[in-house]
């Protein structure tokens, strides 16, 4: 599926001096238990209003959604292309509204069609490969194998008019598209001043894993039991110059989509964004279970020159992965993360928009990843 340093805690001696020697390292300038893995590689891609992407089992090739052309666009960490696939339609290997990606254990992709409510899986290279419909729109795991899992979300339990789990969890067969598994999560209420819980991920190991307001999160265990935590390195932040422009690019193609033209509650909605701190994690489904069951979860901390992943274990917080630029998605498999980024925007970009990239690293020096 999509932490040991606690909360004010420091790294114990040892645990310094191999970080110190390891290829990835700690940097102290960034502050405490920041670690700055190594740049493998990268690879430009086309510009896209998606934010997803998925790493596939070779831990060489990543698959991208072309919103801008309704296509998958696969590509490996040297920049080559495997595939462009998919056109508009309701047939097979076509999309109408593309939205998830996860990656098969067989080398494949699965792509959820949120209009069509739909799961298709492909080769890299294009070639179809099976398709089910779901019970319900869903967001996938990273990985399937012959059963797709993901979440659904409550619209109502979120906004707070009716009570209830928030999410619920589905294991689809792919062969025949019955539902083998269908789990809510736990309700709650969990000790949370701002009384607001967002989003959650089922935990392999048991339990589920939340994201809620200001800062918090809920590490609920497989018994019940309930770790109410606020992310140590996290301060309200209002938003910068780059996040009030592209809330502003946002909001206006909102408006283009309506046949709108911008509208004063349009500068309104601008002016609540730029007077309020932005969320702790960056979008509610940013977060993942990695093989050694640590959960990363990407935050919206500057995202100017740098970006940051929160690492927790055990409902305990073990530091930050820091990566270049700003960050847009990520997945992990093995040893390798990658990250859909958008660049800084340069002198040279006349159209002042930043470029768009993939960037491999290898996190295996990681300290606590041994």
């Amino acid at each position: 599926m999509r932490q040991w340093l606690r909360a004010g805690v420091c790294l114990p001696l040892l645990t310094l001096v191999v970080a110190f020697f390891a290829a990835c390292v700690r940097d102290d300038a960034a502050g405490p238990g920041v670690f700055t893995p190594e740049l493998i590689s990268t690879a430009a891609v086309p510009l896209s209003e998606s934010e997803e992407v998925a790493l596939l089992a070779d831990e060489r090739t990543a698959c991208l959604i072309d919103s801008y052309e309704g296509q998958i666009r696969c590509v490996t960490r040297e920049g080559g292309v495997v595939g462009v696939f998919g056109r508009e339609g309701e047939g097979p290997g076509e999309f109408i509204d593309p939205a998830y990606l996860a990656r098969g254990e067989a080398g494949t992709v699965g792509v959820v069609d949120t209009d069509l409510g739909r799961f298709t899986v492909f080769e890299p290279s294009g070639g179809w490969v099976s398709d089910i419909m779901l019970p319900e729109v869903f967001q996938p795991f990273p990985s399937f194998g012959a059963a797709v899992s993901g979440v659904s979300l409550d619209f109502m339990v979120m906004l707070g008019r009716m009570s209830g789990s928030l999410m619920t969890r589905y294991d689809v067969d792919l062969a025949s598209g019955e539902v083998l598994r269908q789990e809510e999560s736990p309700p709650g209420p969990w000790d949370v001043d701002c009384e607001q819980v967002v989003h959650g991920i089922p935990d392999p190991a048991g339990g589920w894993a939340f994201v809620a307001c200001e800062g918090h999160l809920i590490f609920v265990g497989g018994t019940g039991d309930a770790t109410v935590l606020r992310a140590p390195l996290y301060v309200p932040e209002l938003p910068n110059e780059q996040d009030v422009a592209r809330t502003e690019e946002e909001l206006l193609a909102l408006n283009r989509s309506q046949g709108l033209p911008r509208t004063p509650a349009t500068d309104e909605a601008l002016e609540r964004y730029r007077a309020t701190p932005k969320n702790y994690y960056l979008r509610a489904g940013e977060q993942l279970f990695d093989a050694a069951n640590r959960y990363w979860i990407a935050t919206q901390r500057d995202q100017h020159e740098w970006s940051w992943l929160d690492v927790y274990e055990n409902a305990a917080y073990l530091g930050s992965v820091r990566v270049r630029d700003r960050l847009r998605a990520f997945d992990i498999l093995g040893s390798t993360l990658v990250v859909l980024v958008d660049r800084q925007v340069g002198p040279d970009d006349g159209d002042g928009l930043p470029d768009r990239a993939l960037d491999w690293y290898d996190i295996a020096d990681l300290p606590f990843a041994r």
